[in-house]
């Protein structure tokens, strides 16, 4: 009975909760919102952080194109979908953070140590008036994403 319930085949208990995991995962992400950023480089004060979440996801996996080998094996791929569950979040997907500007901190720290490349990175962020904290939304830096300069001629 129990090598009858727990062989992956189309039919079975086992196969059934393979396919698609029936217990619900979620995933909360946090966020610290600066609230003084000017502050920051102007008056030299402290970071003021403000830790705003959870904004909670419910995640979803299935297994996709399923492939039956004639060894006993299974190939598929899997799929994810994160479904947004307010009433188990602190606020929309539309509440604004502002934090860290990854794009600009990343191509400032990549090019450390090679005084000719931090000139030319330096000059460029400049150019763009590109700023070290950006204000956007939870649901652009979780999974919408927005345009940025710095990407933008990076990937060019």
């Amino acid at each position: 009975i129990l090598n009858s319930q727990l062989v992956i085949e189309e039919g079975t208990a086992a196969y059934n909760a393979w396919v698609e995991t029936p217990i619900p995962v979620y995933t909360k992400f946090y966020f610290f919102d600066m609230i003084n950023p000017s502050d920051l480089f102007h008056s030299h004060e402290k970071p003021i952080l403000e830790e705003r979440g959870p904004y909670t996801f419910r995640e979803v996996e299935k297994k996709a194109n399923l492939t039956w080998h004639e060894n006993g094996t299974i190939s598929y791929r899997r799929v994810k979908f994160w479904y947004f569950e307010r009433e188990m979040s602190v606020g929309p997907l539309t509440d604004m953070v502002t934090t860290i500007n990854v794009p600009v901190v990343g191509s400032a720290e990549f090019v450390r140590g090679d005084f000719f490349m931090e000139w030319g990175i330096s000059d460029m962020l400049s150019t763009i008036e590109a700023r070290i904290f950006v204000r956007r939304t939870i649901g652009e830096l979780l999974f919408d994403g927005y345009e940025d300069t710095v990407m933008d001629i990076g990937s060019s």
